[in-house]
């Protein structure tokens, strides 16, 4: 009699057994889930902070190199003249040479973490025996011509060992990047493979729990397409940002550079008129192409994180005369009128050279599509916590149709002037990518035929208008 009884608790048995498993290996397999979502995600998050910034800092360091033995070629070829050096070359050098040590510093506060390669502290010896070996040579031209050749040829090699050192930079960068991205595929893979594990050990279970394993391998699977799609928009993103990065800057930034430097060098030993017309078009249309390339980078780069901002304490005072007299020179450049009314009062905590971009852009619109003889009208205000900054033209305006695009990239109303007057349809969209980044906005208010208002709005240090002070500050500047 016992027997039977036996034989029937087994299936009994069996089941306790298997669920009892299915729950520790569902146990399991949830932990190392988790533990691999957690990689993905720290994986991907090295590569944006680090591995992509490696890159992006060894590319910027080589192109300041590069700039560097640039003007230092464009004093050379002004010393073979017999004339002299002119005060604006050593200004350029030094300041191309001012552009490497920050690069340099920049490289330092993101910290390589390869002992391997050259160190900001090697980069900044070797600039420092650079200058110091070639600096003084400059001063010394006229009297000892030949101490300054001698110096010259030196100092290239000290810029050769400086661009190589670069060169590493950038390389581990982009290898850094590629392994990266090879882990997450890697560990994905490894998900897929737990996934597919469980599928099975649910299938051995039987029919007596595919409701409840069906819930499960549904839960699992909604999961395990987050993290998928998840990895997935990040390594897409993460891989076009490094391509657009590098291919820019090394396919455009480095030949415009050699081209805009050739062309000036041209200029200077050029006398036939028809040729030095030619060396001009070059040098106008280089400098162009290098403004778009930057304008490029400068989106790109938001697109993958915050723009780069040197934020500082700013009076809004003396900000918005500097930015006035900054506006009625371009203005003036561009043959318009000019006129302004600034108010307001406070502090800005915000990098100052970007807002004036921004509103640079608006003035250069507005300058350019205004008639002739009509003013461009520069008004500020501070209300509600923010720094308000607006610019007028009477222009033909734009239709409402239009108006909500203009922010948009490459997005023009007019395309046919547009292009003829030189623009890329990237200024406004710069315009509110500085904006948001400081937390602000931009606004555009327009009647077709009446003109145009572009308003850009950044919020003011806290606790920086006191209430009594607003209405004193206003009117002051008309």
């Amino acid at each position: 009699m016992e027997q039977p009884k036996r034989i029937r608790s087994q299936p009994l048995q069996i089941a306790v057994s298997a669920v009892g498993g299915l729950l520790i290996f569902i146990a399991v397999v949830g932990v190392v889930g988790l533990v691999l979502n957690y990689r993905i995600t720290g994986v991907t998050q090295e590569a944006l902070t680090y591995d992509v910034e490696l890159e992006d800092h060894g590319d910027d360091l080589r192109v300041a190199v590069l700039d560097v033995r640039h003007y230092q070629r464009n004093l050379y070829f002004e010393a073979l003249t017999g004339q002299g050096i002119s005060r604006t070359r050593v200004a350029d050098f030094e300041g191309a040479y001012a552009t490497l040590l920050q690069e340099i510093d920049e490289l330092e506060e993101l910290g390589i973490r390869d002992e391997d390669v050259p160190q900001p502290e090697d980069f900044r010896r070797v600039a420092r025996e650079y200058y110091e070996g070639f600096r003084p040579a400059i001063d010394l031209e006229a009297s000892d011509h030949r101490a300054f050749l001698d110096a010259h040829e030196e100092a290239l090699v000290r810029i050769d060992e400086l661009e190589a050192a670069a060169r590493q930079i950038d390389k581990l960068g982009e290898q850094r990047s590629a392994a990266a991205l090879s882990n997450v595929q890697r560990t994905a893979q490894n998900a897929e493979f737990l996934m597919l594990a469980v599928l099975g050990g649910l299938v051995l279970v039987g029919a007596l729990l595919a409701y409840a394993a069906l819930r499960v391998v549904a839960e699992l699977r909604r999961l395990y397409d987050s993290e998928q799609r998840a990895a997935e928009a990040l390594a897409r993103a993460n891989q076009a940002k490094a391509d657009f990065i590098a291919d820019a800057s090394h396919e455009l930034r480095t030949p415009l550079t050699v081209l805009h430097g050739n062309a000036q060098i041209g200029l200077q030993l050029e006398d036939r008129p028809e040729q030095r017309e030619i060396f001009e078009d070059i040098l106008r249309e280089s400098t162009r192409m290098s403004r778009l390339v930057e304008d490029l980078l400068f989106l790109a780069r938001s697109d993958s994180a915050s723009p780069p901002l040197h934020r500082e304490l700013v009076e809004v005072r003396s900000f918005l005369f500097g930015l006035a007299a900054r506006a009625a020179a371009l203005a003036q450049e561009r043959g318009v009128p000019f006129s302004r009314e600034l108010g307001g009062y406070g502090t800005l905590n915000a990098d100052v050279a970007r807002i004036e971009q921004a509103v640079l852009i608006f003035v250069d619109n507005a300058a350019k599509y205004c008639p002739p003889g009509t003013p461009v009208r520069l008004v500020s205000e501070t209300a509600g916590g923010e720094l308000r900054i607006t610019v007028e033209d009477r222009g033909p305006g734009i239709p409402e149709e239009d108006l909500s695009r203009i922010f948009e990239r490459f997005y023009r109303v007019d395309k046919t002037r547009a292009r003829r007057q030189g623009g890329s349809g990237l200024g406004l969209s710069i315009a509110r990518t500085i904006a948001e980044a400081h937390g602000g906005r931009v606004e555009a208010e327009s009647r077709v035929g009446e003109g145009t208002k572009m308003t850009l709005a950044v919020p003011l240090a806290a606790g920086t208008v006191p209430e009594r002070d607003r209405e004193a500050a206003m009117g002051e500047g008309r």
